[in-house]
Order: structure tokens, then sequence, then C-alpha cells
């Protein structure tokens, strides 16, 4: 009598097969004989085989031809590196794409018997994945993706193209993109370890003792005894950290977003717009990231082909604009002798258009920098008062002609305003130039200034022509005007609305309007107020710069123009002034002259023959015998930034505006009395470490003496005795916090002129908003380092 099987093993073999049935992936097990010995059901679908006709068969006899090598060739290699392997193979005749794995098994005593083959149909996602790299490869833009170790893992064909490479030579490559482009990034630190910046203790953090200086992209990464559960939520905490700040300039990828312009010169020239994004999965983890690349060649020849035109164009016409309008001046001033009332007439009618075609040329170019983002603000504290004052008399002619009744009305003190000075003259100029232009002869026009919770309201009134609601919505847009049989007769750009909006957002402010069609408007400008009236204390008193200006007539100038008008006007201007003037009609003879002569300083024009401008300064500059020689730039050319950055000491457009140029001029002199002390020295207050650490670093490359002081006593003794240009104040320091340290270094007659840039991570306390605008500037943590220095700048060279 044959012996049955035990129940229970016919049992496990029902719950084997049951299990085998119920799987997604085909399997197929083979013996050490090649032959097949189970077959689940899901294997018979995906091959279209009866099991039947494959058990006991010979595993490659039961594939198609293009298979049969494949399939052998994988069980040997399984077999005799005892490893398993995954491949993906297209089988024709099934109109499938298979993904094979083969994994060898043993018995209980290690002895080889056979090959378990896992089969899984990927035919949807193999077509899903063609479907997306052929998106991919359509695009122009070229794509390239890293995995979170750098490594390259696809890059489509336009990216290859742009990077003239092969995909063979780069593809599973750990290679930066600057090294794709044969590039070497230049970068101002050096990358730190984490656990030496902070001085860490943590062991047990992955990011200790790992290679990786970018501890952000580390996951379970732990700081500060704290760990985070995923990249997006950690990454937002790595932007206030010290050695973020430091390693993310010093390396090129982040895992951040960021965007960057890359110049190629090889093997064609090519100016490429990179965007990094990081890539993460769904539970926030970070996986890569992916640079786009995009060509923007054509888009920057344009876009200088644009400013070459514009500059160009409007050299043509402010050069004689200008001689125009000063010699006008001239004669309207008596210089040319007695003029009777016709003749004023008919020149003030000349002065007037004139006027308008400078203003539209304005216009144009304000509009060229908006767009190119070249609009660069010098900000130091105004009084307001000044402002509209200013604006208010250069208008009264115009206000007195129509028989307009103008009020001015201040609510409160007059508001002390951190702003560029010109600009918001300009936009202040530009309202109340519309409300005279659209109030008919006899109307009212009122300017209102209120000062309310740290903001000063200036609303400029009339009773005007009014803007209906439809226009309103359009109003601040480039070219547009409010179409009336008015609006037609006077004329305009449509541009002037535009640049307020600009000019009045980039202080931090706001504009609108509140009108009705027949009743006249109301603009309202908001812009953050700086200080109190009283709190802002000259660097030299009105006595003293009295007796400088008068002690500098006689000084001699040399005034570098190719254009002889505009220099004989200059030489007027300043003669009038007492000063000796020497001139010279191009670069070459201005260098010459500015060594022979040693002019007490020099007035430059940019566009000129053989030699420009800015190469005349630079070569001024860097002799010694010329370097310390005030240089004021007299220009068409709005390139303020480059202007300083060589070396001017001011930067004055064209026309010319004599009072603003005589007045540079005479501060200038003025202050060269008071410059004994050449050296740069910042005072740091703060209590973090890694703070100080990082901005010593940083500001001591720039080439300025740094003091530190960890807490508030600290800085304000450090202040009293080594006299620094300017102080960087943490607001949250012990001992003596930084509202304290300020209304300290403020009252006192020895420090009260060193201005104080206010840092804090923290909400500002509104309760000590007056101590708090007696600072010169307000920095949020975290700020670029590059944005700290840029502004550390400026104050200094505003001359604080």
């Amino acid at each position: 009598m044959k012996e049955s099987k035990p129940r229970s093993d016919n049992r496990k073999d029902l719950k084997t097969r049951s299990i085998l049935a119920s799987l997604n992936e085909g399997i197929l097990v083979v013996n050490k004989d090649y032959l097949v010995v189970l077959m689940n059901e899901t294997a018979e679908r995906i091959l279209c085989k009866r099991r039947e006709s494959v058990i006991g068969k010979d595993i490659v006899s039961i594939f198609n031809s293009s298979l049969k090598g494949v399939i052998s060739s994988a069980i040997t290699t399984a077999i005799s590196e005892k490893a398993s392997l995954s491949m993906v193979e297209s089988v024709p005749d099934l109109k499938k794409v298979l993904k094979l794995s083969f994994s060898p098994f043993s018995d209980a005593d290690k002895n080889l018997e056979g090959t378990i083959i896992v089969i899984s149909d990927v035919t949807q996602i193999d077509r899903e994945r063609e479907e997306k790299e052929a998106i991919l490869s359509g695009t122009s833009d070229g794509l390239i993706f890293f995995d979170k170790n750098d490594s390259i893992t696809y890059l489509n064909p336009a990216a290859l193209e742009m990077l003239n490479v092969q995909k063979e030579e780069v593809a599973g490559e750990k290679l930066s993109l600057f090294e794709l482009l044969g590039k070497k990034k230049l970068s101002r630190m050096e990358p730190v370890k984490c656990k030496e910046m902070l001085d860490c203790k943590l062991k047990e953090c992955l990011a200790y003792n790992s290679d990786e200086v970018r501890c952000w992209l580390i996951s379970d990464a732990f700081c500060q005894d704290e760990s985070w559960t995923n990249f997006e939520t950690k990454i937002q905490k790595c932007r206030d950290c010290v050695v973020y700040k430091i390693n993310s300039e010093a390396v090129e990828e982040t895992g951040l977003a960021s965007i960057e312009e890359i110049t190629i010169v090889e093997p064609a020239y090519k100016v490429i717009k990179v965007k990094t994004n990081p890539v993460v999965d769904r539970a926030g983890n970070y996986l890569g990231y992916v640079k786009t690349l995009h060509d923007i060649t054509a888009e920057k020849k344009v876009d200088q082909m644009k400013n070459e035109f514009v500059s160009t164009v409007s050299h043509e016409l402010r050069t004689p604009l200008t001689s125009i309008k000063g010699y006008i001046d001239l004669i309207l001033e008596g210089e040319a002798g007695e003029i009777n009332e016709i003749q004023r007439e008919f020149l003030n009618t000349v002065k007037q258009n004139n006027n308008r075609l400078v203003a539209l040329i304005n216009d144009l170019l304000d509009i060229s920098r908006i767009e190119s983002g070249r609009v660069h603000l010098r900000i130091k504290p105004v009084n307001f008062y000044e402002i509209v004052d200013e604006t208010v008399n250069t208008f009264k002619t115009l206000i007195d002609k129509k028989s307009l009744n103008l009020s001015v009305s201040f609510h409160d003190e007059p508001p002390i305003i951190n702003v560029d000075r010109d600009r918001i003259c300009q936009v202040m100029a530009n309202l109340l130039s519309n409300a005279i232009k659209y109030t008919p002869a006899n109307g009212k026009i009122g300017i209102d200034v209120v000062n309310v919770d740290g903001e000063v309201f200036i609303s400029i009134k009339d009773t005007g022509i009014g803007i209906s609601l439809d226009d309103q919505q359009y109003l601040f847009t480039k070219f547009y005007r409010v179409d009336s049989s008015l609006t037609r007769e006077i004329g305009g750009s449509g541009l002037g609305l535009s640049i307020c909006k600009t000019i009045i957002e980039l202080h931090g402010g706001r504009i609108w309007v509140d009108s009705e069609a027949g009743k006249g408007s109301v603009f309202t400008v908001a812009l953050p107020v700086a200080a109190q009236k009283e709190e802002v204390i000259p660097e030299v008193s009105l006595i003293e710069v009295s007796s400088v200006i008068k002690s500098h007539k006689g000084k001699r100038i040399l005034v570098v123009d190719d254009e002889p008008d505009i220099a004989k006007l200059i030489q007027i201007y300043l003669e009038k002034e007492g000063y000796f003037v020497i001139k010279a009609f191009n670069g070459e003879e201005a260098i010459a002259l500015a060594r022979k002569e040693k002019p007490d300083l020099v007035t430059l024009d940019i566009m000129m023959e053989k030699m420009d401008g800015f190469e005349v300064l630079r070569q001024l500059k860097n002799d010694p015998s010329t370097l310390n020689i005030p240089v004021v730039i007299l220009s068409i050319v709005s390139d303020e930034r480059k202007g300083f950055r060589i070396g001017a000491t001011d930067y004055l457009s064209k026309p010319i505006n004599p009072r603003r140029l005589v007045k540079v001029i005479n501060d200038i002199l003025g202050k060269k009395l008071y410059e004994k002390d050449k050296k740069r020295k910042i005072l740091i207050a703060d209590d973090d470490a890694n703070i100080i650490k990082l901005l010593s670093r940083v500001l001591k490359g720039k080439g300025f003496e740094i003091f530190e002081a960890n807490n508030g006593l600290e800085a304000i003794k450090l202040a009293e005795e080594k006299r620094p240009h300017l102080v960087l104040l943490d607001l949250r320091m012990p001992e003596m916090d930084g509202y304290q340290v300020i209304e300290k270094l403020k009252k006192s007659n020895t420090t009260s002129h060193i201005p104080i840039v206010v840092m804090t991570a923290y909400e500002f306390d509104r309760g000590k908003t007056r101590i708090l605008n007696m600072a010169t500037e307000h920095l949020s943590k975290s700020f670029s380092v590059e944005t700290l220095t840029t502004k550390l700048e400026e104050i200094l060279r505003e001359g604080f």
C-alpha cells in the first residue's frame, strides 16, 4: 500500500501555490539541469504558454529565438557568480517588454538547486517612459538630471548639443555642470565642515564623519540636538545656518532652487540661463536635482543692441539739448547782456520745449534701465520737507502762470526717509507736473504729508479733469494715456506713472490713485519713515561747511568732455563759484593733464572717442600720482555701479543741473579736509560667535579692519575706544541689548556720528521705533554677504 503524504504538507503546497498564483510577477523555477520545474499562473499569462507545455522542458527551448541566447547567458552568469541580476528585454513575438530577474537558489546544505526567474510585464511602463523621453527630447531647453550623489542619470539631446558632449561620455559620471563645460567655478569662500564651524560634538550625526560638506543634503543629519523628517522641512531651517551660508557659495550644487547665467565661448559663443530645482519624492525626501539650460544668446544680443541703440540715440540727442539748455539759462540770467521781455518770452518757450524733449529721453532711458535691471538706488536719510520744497520751487513759474492755488500741509514734523533723493524728487516732480497739466486755470492743488505707524503718506490732490475707473486700472502701465481732447493736446509718452510705480516699489513703498472723471484726482505715495528730524546728526556742521567751501575758492578743476560747448558750459558754472578750470577734450589729453597739473578734482564725460571715460578713470586710479584725485562723472550713460566700482567719487547725469553740480563739488572738496584716516573700520556686535566669524571673514576679505564685540557693554566700550566708521549691530545681546546700545551711542558726542546698521532675525519691537529709527539701515537675518557688503560700501561712500 502506497504511503500518503502528511496532510500538513499538502496544505503547505496548496498555500504556496495560492501565494504564487496571486503574485503580479510571473515565476519560473529552473533546476540545475536547466529544466523548468515550476511555473505560476501569472507566467502563463505573460508568456502566453500553458504550464503543461513548459514543465519539464529546457528553459531555453520555450523562449523565442531572440531570447534564447540571453536567457542561457543570464542563468549561467547568475549561477557562476552566485548573485542576482536583472535585465529588460523587448519580445517582438509577444509585442511586450519584459523585465527578467535571475536568482540562484540552494538547498539546506548550500548545494545549488537551480535558478528562480521572476518575469514582469513592463510594456506600459516602458511605453510611458518612451513618451516622456520623447517629450524631453523634443524640448528646445537642455535638461540634465542628477541623482543625490551628483551622478548624471539623463541628458536630453538639447543639453548634449549645448554642452557639445556625447551621452556615452557623461551618463553615470559624477560631473558638475562647470566640469561639463570645462570650467572651474570661482568662489570667494572655502567650504567648511559643520562640526568644525559649529564646534559640534554630536558624533552620532551622519554628517559628522561624512566627507560631504553639504550637510543639508544628508538625511537624518542633526543640528543643535534637532532632527528633520524630510528634505523640505530641513532645508527651511538650514537657510539660516552659518555653515549653509558659506558652503552654498563655495560649492556649485546646493540642493536649492537657483538661477544663474553661464557664458560658453567654445565651440560657439552662447549665453545659457541655468535653472536648478531639487527633486523630491512624495514623502519629501531628496532624490537629486534637475538643471534646465535655456539658450538666451539671441535675447542677450537683442537686449545689447537695444541698449546700444538707446544709448547712442540718447547721446546724440542729449548732447545738443544740454548745450541748448545751458546757454539759454545763461542768457536768461543775463550773462550775455540785457534782454527784453519778448526775447525772454521766446527763450522761455524754447527752454520749456527743450525740457520736454529731455524729459522724454530720460523716460525712455529709465524704462530701458528698469527692464534690464540696471536701476541703482543711492539710499540715504533725507528730510522730506526738502524734497517737497525743491519740487514746488521747480514748478513755481508754471503754477503762477496758470493762477493755480497751491497748498502744502505737513500734519506732523517733516519726516526723515531713507531714499534715493533724486529718484523720489523725480516721482514728486512727475506727480505735481501732471496735477498742473490737467488742472484748469484758477484750480486748486494740494500736497498733504502725514506720518502714520512708521509710514509717511504723501497725497497730491488736484481739481483737474479726473480719471475714470476704466482708465485707472491701466494708469500705471507703460505707454498708457487717458484718451481725451486735453491729454491729446498736452501730449506725453505715457511712461511717467509706470516709472514712478517702479521707483516707489524699489523703495519698499506703494502708490495708488483715487479719482472720478470730472472731479479731480488724488495720487498717494506711502514710504517707510527712517528717523525723526532731530536725530539726524550731520557729519560736519553748517559753520564748518561754509568755511570749508570758502577755503576752496581758487582750487583747480579739470573738465574732461569731447564736446567743446559742454566743456565751456561747465567752465562757466565753476568759474562763477571761484574755481580755476582746466579743459581736456579726449582721454589721452585728460590723463596727461591730470598727471602734470594735479588738479583738486576732475569732471569726466564717459562717451568719448578713442578712449572712453571708464578707461580714463581706470588709468587715473591705477596711477599713484593721480589715485587720490576725486572724479565726478558727468554723462548720459547711466552706469553708476561701474563708475563707483572703478573709483568715481560721484555720478551725475546730463543734462547738467548747475546747482547740483556745484553743490557736489563743494561737498567733495569740503570733505577732503576731514578725510585723514583712510582705513575703514567696522565694529561687529553680536552674541552669536558663528555670525561674527562669518562676517569677519567676509569683511576682512573686502579690506575692512574689524573689531568684535560679544555683548552690548563691550560694543559701547569698543565704539568709544576705536571710533569705527560703521557699527553692525544685533538687537538681542546679553548685558545690554541693541536698542540700549543705539541710544547710548547716539547720545554720546564721541560716537553720535557713527552710522549703525541693525541686523536681526527677530521682529522689531514696535514700541522702540524711535530708537530704531536712529539707525542708518535695518537688515533682517538671513541676508547674503554680497547684499551686506554692497550696503556697507554704499553707506560709507555716501559720506557717513
